[in-house]
């Protein structure tokens, strides 16, 4: 049982960067932030790295740091947070693409989710977690990870339907 050292740090954040910052961009909503959020991740794992075990994954560990990270942001951010309209002052028009229109409504939508309930659906249908795997990275039990599922995936829906009724039309 051997502890880690700064070459498998740099090993690791080589390895799994890009798809941490994909993580923390689906978390955050803005690449920006996802990057300062990222970098603050990798720092807090970086001080305690060395007492990591090496036999051990360490992707979990950084990605429970980043998820934390980012709920604690959202706590503080909660009264600067800009008020957001109802309705866009102009309504696009339907284009012949809309698996686009869908991806930008889908990820528009995950974003106005709270922040444990976008975690949830990110950890277990983005990174494609078990609900397992998704409790032990946010902290909470099984049965949360799959309330907040049930619950955030429910939101999703209702507002999707609502915002999609005019495409189809």
């Amino acid at each position: 049982m051997g502890r880690r050292d700064d070459k498998s740090f740099v090993e690791f954040v080589t390895a799994r960067g890009n798809a941490l910052l994909r993580t923390a961009s689906l978390l955050c909503g803005a690449h920006q932030d996802a990057e300062d959020m990222l970098q603050s991740a990798l720092e807090k794992a970086y001080r305690h790295w060395g007492r990591l075990d090496a036999d051990t994954d360490p992707e979990p560990y950084v990605r429970r740091i980043l998820v934390n990270l980012v709920i604690s942001r959202s706590r503080r951010w909660k009264v600067l947070r800009e008020i957001q309209m109802a309705r866009l002052p102009e309504t696009p028009a339907a284009s012949s693409d809309h698996a686009v229109e869908l991806r930008g409504t889908l990820m528009n939508e995950l974003r106005k989710l709270g922040p444990r309930q976008r975690a949830v659906l990110v950890l277990r249908f983005w990174e494609d977690l078990s609900e397992a795997e998704t409790a032990q990275a946010l902290g909470c039990s099984v049965g949360t990870v799959k309330s907040q599922a049930s619950r955030g995936l429910a939101r999703l829906r209702e507002r999707l339907d609502k915002n999609l009724a005019p495409l189809g039309s």
